[in-house]
């Protein structure tokens, strides 16, 4: 979908439309997947032609991998008030929101989901596992050796400054 400059008027310009999942062009084994279109209705605002601002609701369905699990899960992104920037390099004439769109949904998304975050009733199966590992907050006792042979300061110690001597 190509914008051009010149076709948003003073008022701002009303889009609304769908995205498809394979224009995100994430790999199959990626953390994130776009499992439905994109849906926007967005306002475009032209600004002496060096930035457009987008403002406008976006939602659609997604999966997010769980990072204790693994496990895919559910998860409806939705941006009622979503807003965003587009700076328009010197000589362009047109631009494609959908690149701004990308962009701001996957950095939008929680960088750490948990899947029981996102499902109710639901108790990660990894989660037990990971409590078997946590510590108690003792402090760590650790004894260290001392170091066989020579200091490790033992160069250091036979340097001896000489008053006499001038820097």
């Amino acid at each position: 979908m190509e914008i051009f400059f010149s076709d948003i008027p003073e008022e701002g310009l009303a889009i609304s439309g769908i995205i498809d999942p394979k224009f995100f062009g994430l790999p199959e084994d990626d953390c994130v997947r776009i499992t439905g279109d994109i849906q926007y209705d967005l306002t475009l605002y032209a600004f002496n032609q060096e930035v457009v601002v987008f403002s406008g609701q976006i939602s659609g369905p997604m999966e997010l991998q769980c990072v204790t699990c693994l496990e895919f899960v559910p998860y409806f992104a939705n941006f009622p008030n979503w807003q965003s920037e587009y700076d328009v390099e010197e000589g362009q004439t047109s631009f494609d929101p959908r690149e701004s769109i990308r962009d701001d949904i996957l950095l939008a998304l929680p960088s750490t989901p948990h899947c029981y975050e996102f499902l109710e009733d639901r108790q990660c199966p990894k989660l037990n596992l990971l409590a078997k590992f946590e510590h108690d907050n003792k402090p760590l006792e650790i004894e260290i050796a001392p170091a066989a042979g020579d200091s490790v300061w033992g160069a250091l110690d036979q340097l001896v400054e000489d008053p006499k001597q001038e820097s």
